[in-house]
């Protein structure tokens, strides 16, 4: 599963390098190449994608963490494909 982090940080904390030696993210496997996304840059809030199993307690008990949420897939529907009953 993966997940999307909401963090707020503010300069000169707002770096990749930074969220990485935070406390409670150092386990996590975070998604290098989604990188660290500006969300609103004037109220300093940020997001990471990490994956695999998340303590969200152990996250979430991080100062800088304010939100995790499931990073779920989101597609049109196909209008024509079959359902199960």
């Amino acid at each position: 599963m993966a997940y999307l982090i909401t963090l707020q940080l503010s300069p000169p904390h707002n770096t990749f390098s930074y969220v990485r030696g935070l406390p409670g993210l150092k386990g996590l496997a975070i998604d290098d190449a989604y990188g660290l996304v500006a969300i609103s840059p004037k109220r300093d809030l940020y997001v990471i994608r990490a994956s695999g199993d998340i303590d969200e307690a152990a996250v979430s008990a991080v100062a800088e963490v304010k939100g995790i949420h499931a990073d779920v897939k989101i597609a049109p529907i196909d209008p024509t494909a079959k359902t199960e009953d």
